[in-house]
């Protein structure tokens, strides 16, 4: 797979923007454009709705007509592609240089899928559990730079990675060395083994 075959410019920062269409909100569709102002030659990539064309129109239209207010073209930024399998779709986050999560329903499985290629995220701990999972998960890796907690915060680090490639350098190899510590960890399944035997005991006591 390369970037000529997704139509995304070989010179780019390219975002990915991966998640299920439906998690874009329109009070948050200004956040490209104000990226792409300081970033001028980038391109966000999404992926199409699972219901098909005109789902995914919807999104188009918005991205139109927001990137227009600010003197800008959404088609020299947007991308969306087509629904892919597994393979192609871990693939074409690889051929991105940023992910960025989405703002108020977070990834958790798409954040993870990314990590075979180390990119920095920047993700809005938001104060709903849905909004922090990709917070949770760079928490646990100490990498938490690329965590905001407001929309400004949020354009100021995607632009700094964009155009800061030592910063951005560094996260990814802090992304490089601590994603292990993810996987197989046991500190929450102690827990609940904790609490359930707690609450066994206290039922047993209380008859």
């Amino acid at each position: 797979m390369s970037r000529q075959e997704l139509g995304l410019r070989p010179n780019a920062i390219v975002f990915w923007c991966g998640q299920s269409l439906f998690k874009y909100l329109p009070q948050d569709d200004d956040v490209y454009p104000r990226i792409a102002q300081a970033v001028l030659d980038c391109q966000f990539v999404f992926i199409e709705h699972p219901d098909g064309k005109s789902a995914t129109a919807v999104l188009r239209k918005r991205r139109e007509r927001v990137f227009a207010a600010y003197g800008l073209a959404a088609a020299d930024h947007c991308v969306i592609l087509p629904r892919m399998l597994q393979p192609q779709f871990v693939g074409a986050i690889g051929l991105c240089d940023i992910v960025l999560d989405s703002i108020g329903w977070s990834g958790f499985t798409t954040t993870l899928d990314g990590f075979h290629h180390d990119h920095p995220v920047v993700t809005f701990a938001g104060p709903l559990m849905r909004s922090r999972h990709t917070t949770a998960i760079l928490t646990m890796m100490g990498v938490t730079e690329t965590i905001v907690g407001t929309v400004d915060e949020y354009v100021a680090v995607a632009q700094r990675l964009a155009t800061d490639a030592t910063w951005r350098d560094a996260i990814k190899e802090r992304m490089r060395a601590t994603k292990h510590l993810v996987y197989r960890d046991r500190a929450c399944i102690t827990a609940l083994e904790e609490f359930l035997t707690r609450v066994a005991r206290d039922r047993r006591a209380a008859s």
